[in-house]
């Protein structure tokens, strides 16, 4: 059992979690090694609204019409940190 988290954007109805095989729940999110941090940051530099939210205060219902944008997100942050 953990609390997950993901970042959302109400404005753009987007979301991202962190990418397949990275941590999703504390501490293993803050680990200098996953990507996620660096992907919201990213992210909001280009003029998005990502805020942090958890699963047990803010769930996106599964039927809303938010956009995961999950690996879209992580190519991008991929091929700009080629390291």
């Amino acid at each position: 059992m953990g609390i997950y988290y993901y970042a959302v954007d109400q404005y753009a109805k987007k979301y991202f979690s962190p990418p397949k095989d990275f941590a999703n729940k504390n501490p293993g999110i803050f680990h200098p090694e996953n990507p996620f941090p660096g992907m919201v940051v990213m992210m909001n530099i280009r003029g998005y609204h990502f805020n942090i939210w958890n699963d047990c205060a803010n769930d996106i219902p599964p039927d809303s019409d938010y956009e995961d944008v999950t690996e879209i997100v992580y190519k991008e942050y991929l091929e700009m940190f080629k390291d």
